[in-house]
């Protein structure tokens, strides 16, 4: 019979560490989520919230009565989420639904919502995402749109979507350092998706936003 030869204790130390430096970079890892992911409204990961400061004050709820078109008539939530702003000045703001909850959209192409307002309105949506080994190093993408009266599906690619000039600055005051400029969307850090208050004429009003999901 062959006899095993004692494991020499340095290396029991090596692979131990290597196991631990496994699981931690495992847990850094941004969950995946499942193909054509959708966001029902009253999602915690979605929250409402008010804002009062400042020349935009907003209100985020839920409209259970609303009812967007497209995937979001398939929902066991029905309704959309509800934009009650009042904007006494254009500035650089936005009043939008949003998450920082940081998931991986990598069999992911592109992002679908569904919009209305009360009022013609400017609407705008920003993806941030970070660099899988840094996440201190992120980039902020954005596409804008026209708001009308009846309910529009938008599907925008990932690809159509621009690097936010304004990011690097803003970056630098939050503590991050601006990325390679790349949209990874298998690191998403930060969705925000309503109005845009640079573009949008003063004065209240009521955006709807439904039907929001991530297509293949």
């Amino acid at each position: 019979m062959r006899r095993l030869l004692p494991v020499p204790l340095c290396c029991l130390l090596v692979l131990a560490l290597a196991a631990s430096a496994l699981a931690a970079k495992e847990s850094d890892l941004a969950p995946i989520v499942a193909q054509d992911y959708a966001v029902l409204p009253g999602d915690p990961a979605w929250p409402l919230s008010r804002h009062k400061s400042g020349p935009l004050a907003y209100e985020i709820s839920l409209d259970p009565q609303a009812a967007p078109p497209g995937a979001a008539a398939g929902q066991v939530s029905p309704g959309a989420f509800r934009i009650d702003f009042d904007l006494a000045a254009k500035a650089e703001d936005c009043a939008c639904i949003g998450t920082t909850v940081r998931l991986s959209h990598y069999r992911s192409r592109g992002i679908e919502f569904a919009v209305r307002a009360s009022r013609p309105v400017a609407g705008v949506i920003y993806i941030t995402t970070s660099s899988t080994d840094d996440r201190n190093s992120r980039d902020r993408f954005f596409g804008t749109f026209h708001v009308g009266e009846g309910w529009k599906v938008l599907r925008l690619r990932f690809s159509s979507l621009a690097a936010d000039p304004s990011w690097p600055a803003e970056a630098a005051r939050s503590g991050f350092t601006a990325g390679d400029v790349v949209l990874r969307p298998d690191s998403v850090e930060a969705i925000r998706i309503g109005m845009d208050a640079r573009r949008t004429e003063p004065g209240r009003g009521v955006l709807w936003v439904g039907g929001v999901r991530f297509f293949r």
